[in-house]
């Protein structure tokens, strides 16, 4: 139903504070809210380096972490802001659903979703930095109800998080 893939090796010797790629890092994922967040941790997020075209992503792109630094972060999914302006690196998965087999917004939600996190946390590999890879993300075991369900799930949680998105930004507003 999906397919997921690793992200490529990017050498530091091209890290920048400039530029016109980005290059994705774990902290581009909102784990305590959900989504993508900007990463304001480094300063220098720019790639200078020469990038194959099937790492640069496009706008809505579901991604996932393959490491966990932070507690939760596996199984956290951010979805891509802007099409060509992002490199996956190798510790993000690039989650690629099948047409016609399942509707990307319900499986943007359930790659988030407490039973899917739980099964990635229980094959994590290591203790300190857990890892885990495309192929025990493809082999989680989970209920998948029809099309037409799936849609209507995931059109009801896109609507629920702009509506949050929403008050976020008027009480932002309102504070400043």
């Amino acid at each position: 139903m999906v397919d997921v893939t690793r992200g490529t090796s990017l050498s530091g010797e091209y890290y920048s504070t400039e530029g016109s790629l980005i290059r994705l890092t774990l902290g581009n994922f909102d784990y305590s809210k959900g989504g993508f967040k900007v990463n304001t941790s480094k300063d220098n997020i720019f790639f200078t380096g020469e990038v194959k075209p099937e790492y640069i992503l496009n706008k809505g792109d579901i991604i996932t972490p393959l490491t966990e630094q932070t507690p939760g972060l596996l199984g956290s999914t951010a979805r891509i802001p802007e099409s060509g302006k992002y490199i996956q690196s190798q510790d993000v998965a690039l989650i690629k659903c099948m047409t016609g087999k399942i509707d990307p917004s319900f499986c943007y939600y359930l790659v988030s979703s407490a039973p899917v996190k739980k099964q990635l946390g229980a094959a994590a590999q290591q203790t300190k930095i857990r890892h885990t890879s495309p192929d025990k993300i493809k082999d989680l075991i989970v209920d998948i109800p029809s099309l037409e369900e799936q849609k209507a799930i995931g059109h009801f949680l896109d609507t629920i998080d702009s509506k949050i998105e929403n008050t976020r930004t008027i009480n932002d507003y309102l504070a400043a």
